[in-house]
């Protein structure tokens, strides 16, 4: 459209997604099978966006490798109390003569009745995953030590950061499942390492404030740095640097002004531009060259969020009027869950 500025194109894309009008909607991206949910922060609704989209989705292994365990609780609130999880698929790779485990995927309806004939499972979450860095950083140190030659301490730091990418192939086979979702940490180090190099994509959410605009920026040097993610990128066979495919903004709060239909708000507007501009001076770290092209808005939930979480149910089940109470306070859900829909199923039809 000649004469509209990146951001107007963006906003007005946005009004045609929020109405459920995808296809006056051309988006050209390619698809990606294995994508991280993540951003160097805490409470950007990475969990939330990971747990709705699992919805959307067929033939899914979603990955819990935050230690919250909250995705873990969604899809089953005794999940700590079943089996084996990720830190156990993990761990094999990383301490020699500790013996592997198999099968650990979990079929999600069995345990959320949301889920009850979807082809989803998952793999949860461990505590004791705030001791995985400590533990990676410690088998990837013994490879210096003097005792392997180069090929085999190649081959042992091959072994331990593809780690995840292996138990990702194994589990997909076994469960004949074609696409995974992970939801990560705040931290760089550990998990979320792990799960860059088992990814072809990112989605990132960044929360409307600074404080989440910063950690995209430290996102993008992390990906960028020779001294943490890319330190053995010359030396490894397979190594790949994910592409950013999906930079979600969330909590987006809405213009009241009369007539101004599904359109941001100022705030969200300033936070809209800073993520577009962080985007286009790294093009090349996106899976297309046009920032327009993964750039996309998410609203701030209000009741549905809340109600979705408290009844580990997919905003996509909820009706406006539909309530909770929690604590003696009444949560109820609002005509915006519809939009909310509406939102969540374009970012799934981009991925999928």
């Amino acid at each position: 459209m000649s004469g509209t500025t990146a951001l107007e194109r963006i906003i007005k894309r946005q009004s045609e997604i929020a109405v459920g009008n995808f296809d006056a909607i051309r988006i050209d991206v390619p698809k990606h099978r294995v994508y991280s949910v993540c951003n160097l922060r805490g409470g950007v609704g990475k969990t939330t966006l990971t747990f709705n989209l699992s919805y959307y989705a067929d033939r899914l292994l979603a990955i819990d490798l935050c230690p919250q365990g909250n995705l873990s609780y969604f899809f089953d609130k005794e999940y700590y109390l079943h089996g084996a999880n990720i830190r156990d698929a993990l761990l094999p790779y990383l301490i020699p003569g500790m013996p592997s485990v198999e099968r650990i995927a979990s079929y999600v309806g069995a345990t959320n009745q949301y889920f009850d004939g979807k082809n989803v499972y998952y793999i949860p979450s461990s505590n004791e995953l705030y001791l995985l860095p400590s533990v990676l950083n410690s088998a990837l140190n013994l490879t210096d030590g003097g005792l392997l030659d180069s090929t085999q301490r190649l081959a042992a730091i091959s072994n331990a950061l593809f780690s995840l990418r292996k138990e990702i192939k194994r589990e997909t086979t076994q469960n004949n499942l074609d696409k995974c979702l992970i939801d990560t940490s705040p931290f760089f180090s550990g998990g979320t390492e792990l799960s860059w190099h088992a990814s072809d994509a990112l989605i990132v959410p960044v929360r409307t404030d600074r404080q989440s605009i910063n950690s995209f920026e430290l996102l993008i040097k992390t990906m960028q740095s020779s001294a943490s993610f890319r330190k053995y990128a010359d030396k490894l066979e397979g190594f790949r640097t994910p592409k950013i495919h999906a930079v979600v903004l969330t909590h987006c709060g809405w213009s009241t002004r009369s007539g101004a239909r599904s359109l941001p708000n100022q705030q969200t507007k300033v936070y809209l531009q800073q993520c577009y501009d962080i985007m286009s001076r790294n093009r090349r770290l996106l899976s297309t060259d046009n920032p327009e092209n993964h750039l996309f808005i998410l609203d701030d939930f209000l009741g549905s969020g809340r109600v979705s979480s408290l009844e580990s149910k997919p905003i996509e089940l909820l009706k406006q009027g539909d309530t909770k109470t929690f604590d003696r306070v009444k949560v109820t859900v609002n005509a915006a869950v519809e939009k909310c829909k509406n939102e969540l199923r374009f970012i799934h039809r981009l991925l999928w």
